[in-house]
């Protein structure tokens, strides 16, 4: 492989057919420009250039190497232009880690409302419940405080999570209007939204804060949706993120109650994650899209 600034330095050398005019030209010292052309005669095999008084004058070598050497910079310069152009396009590959709990969240739609808007982008989605996983991807979303890693860490909101369960089961169990009742009926805890597993802070405006303890599950899934259809069949009680409940709701209305509304789950963070220094266009145009979005739809269940 050829160097380009021996290559550049060959080219401008045959042009000027001087040294010091050449060497002034790439603004290097005479030395530096010889250096290089040494470097090219020897990758080559053979001269290049014949001395003329004050003239430096390609010979056969050099004058049949020179246009592949033309060649070789046009292409260089073509590459680079090409991917600068992608740079300040919304055009290329993006891919996606995302937090598994998060599979049938606000993301998925987010992301072919905006692969919709920008045809030219193609879109990879993985979901993982290792966070590790996420720096395989260009940009990751995550549930929870992340881990050290080598992306910048931008929170763009809170989950709430409230206590629910199906209205069959708040009809079979009236104490659900006494929080100490929380440790004496069945539980829904597939996934642990909090951890220690088993271990649960709640928070009341007056009565400030209360830990209970509830049951271990003997199944564990990183998939929220599980919890949700598992609580909704009456299983049990269990925790849930507010804006699942508030999709359910539009096509299951009444099919789940907030118990105990007036104490408070902790909230859940929502991050971001995507490298240091300037991004693609795809990615902060897409980047720009989602903390916009989700900002906006988590704010809105806050609110309700």
């Amino acid at each position: 492989m050829y160097d380009m600034n021996d290559l550049q330095s060959f080219i401008t050398l045959i042009e000027t057919e001087n040294l010091t005019q050449a060497a002034k030209q790439l603004s290097v010292s005479k030395s530096t420009l010889s250096r290089r052309i040494t470097n090219l005669e020897n990758q080559l095999g053979q001269p290049l250039l014949l001395r003329q008084a004050n003239r430096m004058i390609a010979n056969d070598a050099g004058r049949a190497f020179h246009p592949f050497a033309c060649k070789i910079i046009d292409s260089a310069k073509q590459a680079q232009k090409t991917i600068d152009s992608l740079q300040d396009s919304v055009i290329g590959d993006l891919s996606i880690a995302a937090y598994s709990g998060l599979a049938r969240s606000w993301l998925p739609k987010e992301i072919i409302h905006f692969a919709g808007e920008h045809p030219e982008i193609n879109f990879s989605l993985k979901t993982t419940s290792k966070f590790a996983e996420l720096e395989q991807a260009d940009v990751g979303v995550w549930l929870g405080s992340p881990e050290p890693s080598r992306f910048k860490e931008e929170m763009v909101g809170y989950l709430t999570c409230g206590l629910y369960a199906s209205k069959k089961f708040v009809a079979e169990n009236q104490d659900l209007v006494d929080i100490d009742e929380l440790e004496k009926i069945p539980w829904v805890n597939f996934h642990h939204f909090y951890q220690p597993a088993g271990d649960l802070e709640l928070h009341h405006s007056e009565d400030g804060a209360k830990r209970i303890q509830i049951p271990k599950s003997q199944i564990w899934t990183d998939q929220i949706a599980m919890q949700l259809e598992q609580i909704a069949k009456g299983t049990g009680i269990g925790v849930l993120p507010d804006y699942m409940v508030t999709m359910r709701e539009k096509h299951h209305p009444g099919d789940l109650i907030r118990v105990l509304p007036q104490w408070q789950l902790p909230l859940i963070p929502v991050y971001l994650l995507y490298p240091y220094g300037t991004l693609p266009k795809r990615m902060s145009a897409f980047l720009h899209h989602f903390r916009h979005r989700t900002r906006e739809i988590l704010n809105k269940q806050k609110a309700t």
